[in-house]
């Protein structure tokens, strides 16, 4: 089993949509998948197919010590979702502060998913640095770095590097709603590729599409809806690069619930 973490040092990157996409279309190829909300906005839910926001989950044990493992939904695509939950804002201070103290806590949670060596766990984070998003660093065997191509948050992703780099993950980065039409966005790609350095894996592009929220809103994939499109392609893409670093696929199987 290999843990993916998806990460961004800014706000709006699009990592929940992200996580969420490439959840299905791991799933789709045959891959046993758990997606893992761990940012208390706890919105990876409707991505998955869930009509509300889920009031148990991973987020909501850690508050209160109980199990989560009974709070898990498997979606239509075969994907094992892991609910952050709805945490009060008087017990965020409490949760930041017991998984400061413990770094291993989700690495420790995750060893109770029993997934095949071909299975991938996903976990969408918040912004990084957090408690939370240190958390996934600490377990994840690749990073999954997401940002807009915009200056602001390409200079905040060049300050961390470091500290990402540290970690000594392997990492990938995607830059996310690009529209090539827009002299800026195109000046973007070169920033992001200067902040990497050379030897660099390539950067990943997602160009923007309007009718990806519109899918998300009738409850549907942009890839299904519009298989042809340059961000169907582009997310095709993605899930085809990860799914090559990923262990060979023995046969198709599906996520076992957790132990």
């Amino acid at each position: 089993m290999k843990t993916i973490a998806i990460l961004s040092t800014a706000g709006g990157a699009g990592r929940t949509t992200l996580t969420a996409a490439l959840a299905v279309l791991l799933a789709r190829r045959g891959r046993p998948v758990v997606a893992v909300d761990f940012d208390p906005q706890n919105l990876l839910g409707p991505h998955l197919g869930l009509d509300e926001l889920p009031a148990d989950g991973i987020g909501a044990a850690i508050a209160s010590g109980a199990p989560w493992h009974a709070h898990t939904w498997r979606n239509d695509d075969g994907v094992l979702f892991v609910p952050h939950g709805d945490v009060p804002l008087s017990s965020l201070v409490s949760i930041s502060q017991l998984l400061a103290d413990e770094p291993a806590w989700l690495a420790t949670s995750l060893a109770g998913i029993d997934l095949p060596a071909q299975g991938v766990v996903l976990i969408d984070t918040p912004r990084y640095p957090s408690v939370q998003a240190a958390q996934a660093l600490y377990c994840a065997d690749l990073i999954v770095c997401v940002t807009p191509p915009e200056p602001g948050p390409l200079a905040t992703l060049a300050r961390h590097l470091p500290q990402l780099r540290a970690a000594r993950n392997e990492s990938l980065f995607v830059l996310n709603r690009l529209n090539p039409a827009r002299e800026m966005q195109r000046d973007a790609l070169s920033m992001l590729s200067a902040a990497l350095g050379p030897g660099a894996a390539p950067v990943i592009r997602l160009h923007a599409d309007a009718a990806l929220p519109e899918a998300f809103a009738r409850g549907s994939w942009l890839f299904d809806d519009a298989p042809y499109s340059q961000t169907s392609h582009d997310l095709q893409g993605l899930a085809s690069a990860v799914d090559e670093w990923l262990a060979p696929l023995a046969e198709p199987s599906r996520a076992s619930e957790p132990r």
